[in-house]
């Protein structure tokens, strides 16, 4: 792998411009801005002061200069772009979901094996360390043996953000709502702290964008395979001080047999139980145990980069993310039946 790494981010957006900065942070030139809105390419080529603007990402693939490309287009073309890419002998980071639907997934990740180059997924949360620590403190036994999990994810969208991406408001274009945009986020997170999912029931709501095809408010209610309960809420309506501010905020808490832990901060873990470690005198004592912030999309795009060099399957592989994509897929089949869907076994997929 040459040095540095040239990239052609694929979409100037929101997402286009953290990846482009975040790969320039570690250190790849910015190769191509490739936006349909030519002013929007102009935009990020500018700011970043390299990148050659341009509308048709097919000039890109051209380039031999080129060795990867970033995908941050709404989710119903990234099968397309991808497997292009990969037909191009070009390695591809795709943000997140995998795709819209599994046979474009499966589309996507054969093509990028028949290529021999490399297909990741752009889910930072992956890679946030507040969730490794939890899942270290799973392992610990810090709480005993989980038996629920409950996660939110409360956002509420303004209007101005909708104007700037109004596929959005397109079911089809985002392949769902915020189940898919935010829910497939969680889907992953909860299979990195507690395993497999095998089942998933899920109700929607539409509370406030009523010009919005999919779900604005959602939750879906999850076993796990070793009968551990997860409920997830999503929505882009949950007004509150931070989210009126344009922040997102999550929460999680698990409950075990020793007592439990909850992530309500960015940076901090509660953890309130019986185990030896955490009680005092045979007092329950709530414990915060701090964890650094992290720019999780700098984490990612260098996890890439050192994947490219080793040959190393990345975590969060096509192949690997699309049993995340899976589940939000049986939640939404589950809100259009009414009824509950039991996922099949987790595959390699094809």
């Amino acid at each position: 792998m040459p040095e540095p790494l040239v990239v052609a981010v694929i979409g100037c957006g929101w997402a286009g411009s953290r990846h482009a900065r975040a790969f320039r942070q570690v250190g790849a030139t910015i190769g191509w801005c490739i936006d349909v809105d030519p002013t929007r390419a102009e935009r990020l080529a500018h700011a970043l002061g390299q990148g050659v603007p341009h509308a048709d990402y097919r000039r890109a693939l051209e380039d031999p200069r080129v060795d990867a490309i970033s995908v941050c287009l709404p989710h119903h073309l990234h099968a397309d772009v991808s497997c292009s890419a990969a037909k191009a002998g070009k390695h591809g980071l795709c943000e997140k979901p995998l795709a819209d639907t599994l046979p474009n997934a499966d589309r996507m990740i054969a093509a990028a094996d028949n290529a021999g180059v490399v297909l990741m997924v752009a889910e930072n949360v992956r890679f946030a360390p507040i969730y490794h620590r939890v899942r270290e403190l799973l392992d610990e036994g810090a709480i005993g043996r989980p038996a629920l999990l409950q996660m939110t994810r409360e956002c509420y969208l303004n209007r101005s953000f909708l104007e700037d991406r109004p596929w959005f408001l397109d079911a089809r274009a985002a392949a769902g709502g915020i189940m898919m945009s935010g829910g497939i986020h969680d889907a992953e997170t909860m299979r990195m702290l507690l395993g497999e999912i095998e089942s998933v029931y899920a109700l929607r709501a539409r509370q406030r964008f009523l010009e919005m095809e999919g779900d604005d408010t959602s939750a879906a209610l999850f076993r796990f395979r070793d009968g551990t309960v997860g409920t997830l809420v999503e929505s882009f309506c949950m007004k509150s001080l931070a989210t009126a501010a344009g922040s997102e905020v999550h929460t999680l808490r698990i409950d075990g047999d020793l007592g439990h832990l909850a992530v309500a901060e960015p940076t901090t873990i509660r953890v309130f139980s019986e185990h030896p470690d955490y009680a005092r005198g045979g007092a329950l004592v709530k414990h915060a145990i701090h964890v650094p912030p992290a720019d999780t999309f700098a984490l990612e795009i260098d996890h890439f980069i050192q994947c490219l060099r080793s040959g190393e399957e990345p975590l969060t592989s096509g192949r690997r993310q699309r049993r995340a994509l899976e589940v939000v897929l049986a939640a939404y089949r589950s809100m259009e039946t009414g009824q509950p869907v039991l996922l099949p076994p987790p595959s390699r997929a094809p």
